[in-house]
């Protein structure tokens, strides 16, 4: 029995690690070249583009993941060069300084951050904070 359950398990967890993303891309942009395909599949695995196939492949397997980008235009993350995660201005950013602790800040750097990430940007360079950056930053790369 224990042979049998240690079998189950080593393979469900191959298994579970062996699961590849499936991009449906309308458009996406090669910077290399500054060409744009249309109607591509670029696969994902192990958090690494392993392959841009022509059209919409669908997975293959039922653990893969499908994610439909057909009315998007794909590119590679951009990178903004000067950013403040702590102080991102808003109606009250003179304020804040005052009356906001350092909860308050981590808080709202959370957000900045989650709002850069969606307009695009993949990495930034913070040009100073209080620290708070820097445990944001850690946090991220511990995917919390």
């Amino acid at each position: 029995m224990k042979t049998k359950l240690t079998v189950l398990l080593l393979f469900s967890v191959t298994f579970g690690f062996s699961q590849d993303l499936y991009l449906h891309c309308g458009k996406i942009l090669n910077v290399a070249t500054g060409s744009e395909s249309k109607n591509q599949t670029i696969v994902v695995s192990k958090n690494k583009i392993i392959k841009i196939l022509d059209g919409f492949v669908s997975k293959a397997t039922p653990l893969d993941t499908e994610i439909d980008l057909k009315s998007k235009y794909v590119l590679p993350g951009l990178i903004d060069l000067h950013v403040h995660v702590e102080t991102a201005q808003h109606s009250h950013t003179y304020t804040s300084q005052y009356v906001d602790n350092e909860a308050d800040l981590a808080l709202e750097s959370v957000q900045y951050a989650k709002a850069t990430l969606l307009a695009g940007f993949t990495t930034v360079r913070d040009l100073g904070g209080t620290g708070i950056n820097i445990s944001l930053r850690n946090a991220i790369n511990r995917g919390v």
